[in-house]
C-alpha cells in the first residue's frame, strides 16, 4: 500500500498535468477562437525556453543569475491556474479596484493547497517562497521570468497575426505588454523587445 504523502504526490502530479488542457482564456476576451488558444501548459514551456535565453545572454553580460532559480520560477510561475483556471484581466474589470488584489489572494490560496500535497513540508516552503518572490518581483530571477512571461505573449500575438487574426482587436494588448518589458530592469529582454517590433512592423 502507497504512503499517504505518496498518494498525495500523485494527486499533485495529475493536478499539474491538467494545465496541458486548460486554456489561456484571455485571449478569448481579444478575440482568438477557442480552437487557436493556447493552453496553460504551452504557455509555460515557451516562457521557460525564453526565460534560459535572456538568462543566458544577461550572464554573457556578466551580470549574476541563478539559472536554476529562473527555471524553477519559470515552470511553477502559473501553477495556480492548474486549479484557478487563467484569470483573465477582462474579467476582473467588473470587479473594479478590487480585482488584482481578488486574483493574487485566489492564487496564493491555490500555491498553498497544491504544495501541501507534495509530502514534503521543505519542499512546500520552498515552492512557496518561489511564488512570493515572483509575485514580489523583487529579485533578477522574478524579473527575468516576468519578462519572458510578457515576451512570450508578444510572440503569441505575432503568431495569431500570422494566421489571419486583425491588428485592431489584439492592439490593446501588444502595447500594454509592451510598456511592461520596457519597465523592466533587464537588458537582454530589452534588446528582444527591439527584435521583436521590427518584426511587427514587417506584418503591417
Amino acid at each position: 500500500m502507497l504512503a499517504e504523502s505518496t498518494m498525495s504526490q500523485i494527486e499533485f502530479l495529475g493536478i499539474i498535468n491538467g494545465l496541458k488542457w486548460i486554456p489561456r482564456s484571455g485571449w478569448i476576451t481579444h478575440g482568438v477562437s477557442l480552437q487557436d488558444v493556447e493552453s496553460v501548459a504551452d504557455h509555460t514551456f515557451s516562457t521557460c525556453v525564453i526565460s534560459l535565453l535572456i538568462t543566458d545572454l544577461e550572464r554573457k553580460r556578466g551580470v549574476r543569475v541563478n539559472p536554476e532559480r529562473v527555471l524553477r520560477t519559470a515552470t511553477l510561475h502559473d501553477l495556480a491556474e492548474a486549479l484557478t483556471f487563467d484569470i483573465s484581466k477582462s474579467y476582473l474589470t467588473y470587479i473594479g479596484k478590487r480585482g488584482a488584489a481578488i486574483k493574487k489572494e485566489i492564487e496564493a490560496s491555490a500555491w498553498k493547497h497544491l504544495t501541501r500535497k507534495i509530502g514534503s513540508p521543505k519542499l512546500s516552503y520552498e515552492y512557496l517562497k518561489l511564488q512570493e518572490e515572483y509575485t514580489r518581483n523583487l529579485t533578477i530571477e522574478a524579473q527575468i521570468v516576468h519578462a519572458a512571461d510578457s515576451i512570450d505573449i508578444l510572440l503569441q500575438i505575432l503568431e495569431l497575426r500570422r494566421r489571419g487574426y486583425p491588428a485592431d482587436s489584439l492592439k490593446e494588448l501588444w502595447n500594454e505588454t509592451i510598456k511592461q518589458i520596457r519597465g523592466t530592469p533587464i537588458r537582454s529582454a530589452q534588446n528582444l523587445l527591439k527584435l521583436i517590433t521590427v518584426a511587427e512592423r514587417h506584418l503591417s
